[in-house]
């Protein structure tokens, strides 16, 4: 799953988490880890790294308004670029952290550094300040025995072994990879998903900070809201209502030109096309339907929400209705539901209807204003 054990969350869920990926493949355990997390990386569980974790950190105290305006980024449709801004706070942080080690050390020296700094400091607490043998404070030796240990270490192999890789030997799924970033070798690093990793994984490295330095800033039980933390996230979801209001503008002024809502690198439109396709399908075309006296099935929207299905049916009658998002559709589209379809409609006003439903024998037109027709008894 590409991650470590997380701090701040309850053990109980992480082995829910654990237990539903023992035997899945690759592929279906980050689905799974992005089902799961996601009911745990909450909007306020964020809220609180940001506003009321990070700051005790002073590696991260440069990085807290860019975080703040990222978390904000995302609710306002903009994740690629708030995933962009945190890829390199990672190792700025890490950097701060150990300041005291020579500036020429590289990204796995300064991780080995920081990370047995922080497991030193766990140690001595796991042995009360007592003295024992140095082989009894390794992380060999404190791995199944101290759990703050074994959260380190796993954090200390995933900036390892996925985070800060060399591109040629990165074998994960997520592409959450700070050279693939860098170099510009691969886009797949906007995985909505890896704004949360990226969040969480700031966070983690205050709570290492806080054990290299002894300072014990950062408890691994998470705060209660505060003020600070409850205005941030009441304005993230400000962002997230006004978004799609906003949505629903630009959609509403680009059909009127027979195009779709521009595409976003984290975003190409599919959700908002399936839910107004779909609600205007029932509203518009089974209510009408039904109301003439047919009984209805509906298929679901096709996998780019560009149109859907609906089946009316009375005795042995069959009739056939197609509703397009858009009438600026290709005519690939028309022309395939034109075999199974007695009508095809579209939401909206015509725009250039000829130049996209050519060769098409069937009725088509605007869905609004459509009458079906009759059921026969």
């Amino acid at each position: 799953m590409e991650w470590f054990v997380p701090l701040w969350l309850p053990m109980g869920k992480i082995h829910e988490l654990l237990s539903s990926v023992r035997h899945a493949t690759a592929d279906r355990a980050i689905e799974l880890f992005d089902y799961h997390t996601s009911t745990l990386y909450t909007l306020p569980f964020q809220a609180v790294c940001i506003a009321q974790i990070m700051p005790l950190a002073r590696s991260l105290q440069e990085i807290v308004p860019l975080a703040r305006e990222a978390y904000l980024g995302v609710y306002s449709g903009y994740r690629a670029s708030s995933i962009a801004a945190l890829i390199p706070a990672i190792e700025g942080s890490l950097t701060r952290i150990v300041s005291d080690l020579d500036p020429a050390a590289s990204a796995a020296d300064k991780i080995d550094h920081a990370i047995n700094q922080a497991i030193r400091t766990a140690a001595e607490l796991h042995f009360e300040g007592m003295w024992v043998a140095d082989d009894y404070k390794t992380v060999d030796y404190l791995l199944g025995q101290d759990e703050r240990v074994f959260a380190f270490e796993t954090f200390r192999r995933w900036l390892k072994d996925f985070f800060f890789c060399k591109t040629t030997s990165y074998r994960g799924l997520t592409w959450l990879n700070r050279h693939m970033f860098a170099h510009g070798t691969a886009s797949s690093w906007q995985q909505p998903a890896n704004f949360t990793r990226l969040l969480v994984a700031l966070t983690t490295l205050a709570a290492i900070e806080s054990w290299y330095d002894a300072s014990h800033s950062v408890s691994f039980s998470l705060p209660a809201m505060n003020d600070d933390s409850m205005l941030l996230w009441q304005q993230a979801l400000f962002q997230a209502d006004t978004q799609m209001k906003l949505k629903l503008i630009e959609q509403d002024r680009y059909q009127k030109y027979g195009r779709l809502v521009p595409e976003m690198p984290t975003d190409n439109g599919v959700t908002l096309r399936s839910a107004l396709l779909s609600e205007e399908c029932m509203n518009d075309l089974v209510r009408p339907l039904r109301d003439a006296g047919w009984s209805v099935a509906v298929a679901e929207p096709d996998d780019e929400a560009l149109y859907m299905t609906v089946i009316a049916t009375h005795g042995e009658i069959r009739f056939g209705v197609a509703l397009l998002y858009s009438c600026g559709t290709d005519n690939s589209i028309y022309r395939l539901l034109a075999e199974k379809c007695d009508a095809i409609l579209y939401r909206g006003a015509p725009y250039r209807q000829e130049s996209y439903a050519y060769g098409i024998t069937v009725h088509v037109g605007p869905v609004l204003g459509w009458q079906p027709p009759r059921a026969q008894h």
